[in-house]
């Protein structure tokens, strides 16, 4: 027997189902995967070589994850746009984003990227090393 529409809503506790819940933004109320597919993008232009559009849409990853206190996310985009920056030879620019994201990852046990972003940083004493 289906129940007319505000039952089904007080069954559940007063919680809409998924695709019931009324968008937030713009963009279709998910600015966390925004923010992530705009991290992605921003390491594919890296690899196609166009580093300064890599950078801006990493930076502005970074930005919403900062803001939303995503700790683990925040180091993610600070270790691509370190990549980017030293891809450029700014390894004084960099040094000081990496060491931020290495606090950060160390605090979040996430081990495998603290390495990576130690062998970034030797780059940065090191910038011939590859």
């Amino acid at each position: 027997m289906a129940l007319p529409g505000r039952l089904r809503l007080l069954r559940r506790g007063g919680r809409r189902p998924r695709r019931n819940r009324p968008r937030r933004g713009r963009g279709g109320g998910r600015p966390p995967a925004r923010a992530l597919l705009e991290r992605h993008r921003g390491r594919a232009l890296r690899g196609l070589g166009r580093p300064g559009e890599a950078q801006t849409h990493i930076e502005r990853a970074l930005a919403f994850f900062r803001a939303n206190g995503e700790a683990y996310n925040t180091a993610r985009a600070l270790t691509d746009v370190s990549e980017v920056l030293l891809a450029r030879g700014e390894s004084g620019t960099a040094l000081p984003l990496i060491d931020e994201a290495i606090r950060i990852l160390s605090e979040e046990n996430a081990d495998q990227h603290v390495e990576h972003l130690r062998r970034l940083r030797e780059r940065c004493s090191d910038p011939g090393q590859e």
